[in-house]
């Protein structure tokens, strides 16, 4: 598998003159770097423009009128772009899709079909923001390493795996899981149609995969799965009496990280109990501990223990028991807990917000609204606590 980052510039916000790409392998090493100036046919129209910025291109417009024109790369852009076996990222992509698009028509072309991640809006799910961030600005919030130059295609290529591998680092996922985590990110440009993924689709696709039960760790698509439960779980009967009332707790990252099956059926018994699981452990009123061993058997100490025996000593009240003595309260085993029924699919899924109202001079928002709870929402410190533990697991 390998990765591929591009990004066009225009003479006009509507004609190609530059197409840059970044190709990567899985842990973000380039194996290539390169960019193509185009004879854009057109004026340029980069500033002074009364509905945006300036732009300043990193070639001097003398350049791009020396170069071909876009039929001459065609056929080496396409093979780049429909290469098999890749992911595609691009920042704010659909507007990059929509310049091929352009191009493609004006020059009767076959067009150029690919699926591709949108990072402007993984990086508004990672920040839990309705706003577009521009690549600089988002690279910036993240103290990436920022290119020689800006609105250099390669260079922004480069800029947009930065981000990309910054968010992945910071998640300890890989690209793959980074893009299950986001709802809104994943879309397809084909036939000279673009549109983002069906967030219903998106998420009947992720429910199967979950309960075909073939991962069975609370990673990736699981993890957000798990999120999405906790944040729509609704108690089954009457509310059972009355050890866990009212409680909230979290258990060991021994046995939750690897036993998603089992969380999720645990997450609903304490539903039952009028009990609440939060993922930050030291805000519990119980933690749950759970013995283990690495592959070379030393015992595997548990982040999360840490940081409740901190708060402890800080003066919370937080109650700590073992695995064993949960299931008792719960009056449940172990082999019970992993046979229970799967939630059903509506326990998982919760309707996008209404569209957020944006005043006459404040900032400019997606026109596409966010589809589902975004990151932030789920679980607001996930990126520094998840981090912190799944390291110090390690």
């Amino acid at each position: 598998m390998r990765y591929l980052f591009f990004d066009i510039e225009c003479c006009n916000g509507r004609n190609i003159c530059e197409f840059g790409y970044v190709i990567t392998d899985d842990k973000f090493n380039i194996l290539e770097k390169k960019d193509f100036t185009i004879n854009p046919e057109n004026k340029f129209d980069l500033t002074g423009r009364p509905d945006g910025r300036d732009l300043y291109l990193y070639y001097p417009e003398s350049t791009y009128y020396r170069s071909n024109k876009f039929p001459y790369f065609y056929e080496n852009i396409k093979k780049i772009i429909e290469h098999p076996d890749q992911l595609i990222v691009g920042h704010a992509i659909s507007n990059d899709a929509g310049f091929l698009r352009i191009a493609c028509i004006r020059y009767k072309l076959d067009p150029i079909n690919f699926k591709f991640a949108d990072s402007q809006k993984m990086f508004s799910e990672f920040s839990n923001i309705r706003k577009s961030i521009s690549l600089e600005n988002a690279g910036e919030s993240l103290s990436v390493e920022k290119p020689k130059y800006l609105h250099k295609s390669d260079d922004d290529s480069e800029l947009t795996m930065n981000l990309v591998k910054g968010m992945c680092e910071q998640l300890d996922c890989s690209l793959e899981e980074l893009i299950e985590l986001c709802d809104s990110c994943s879309g397809k440009s084909e036939n000279n149609q673009i549109a983002y993924d069906d967030f219903e689709i998106r998420q009947q696709k992720r429910y199967e995969a979950a309960k075909s039960g073939v991962n069975n760790t609370v990673r990736g698509r699981n993890y957000r799965m798990l999120l999405q439960f906790l944040d729509g779980v609704k108690p089954q009967g009457d509310i059972v009496e009355p050890d866990l009332n009212g409680k909230s707790l979290c258990v060991s990252l021994n046995y939750e990280i690897g036993h998603f099956k089992e969380m999720l059926s645990l997450v609903q018994l304490l539903t039952n109990h009028n009990a609440t699981y939060k993922m930050r452990a030291s805000d519990n009123d119980i933690f749950v501990t759970c013995d283990a061993k690495d592959d070379e058997g030393n015992i595997r100490h548990c982040s999360r223990l840490k940081h409740v025996n901190d708060a402890i000593a800080e003066g919370k009240d937080i109650k700590i028991i073992p695995f064993d003595e949960l299931l008792k309260i719960l009056n449940v085993t172990e082999e019970e807990l992993s046979t229970m029924p799967f939630p059903d699919a509506s326990s998982f899924y919760r309707k996008p917000r209404p569209r957020q109202m944006v005043k006459k001079k404040g900032p400019k928002f997606e026109k596409e609204e966010f589809n589902g709870p975004t990151l932030g929402d789920l679980f607001p410190d996930l990126f520094e606590k998840l981090r912190n533990e799944l390291d110090e697991e390690k």
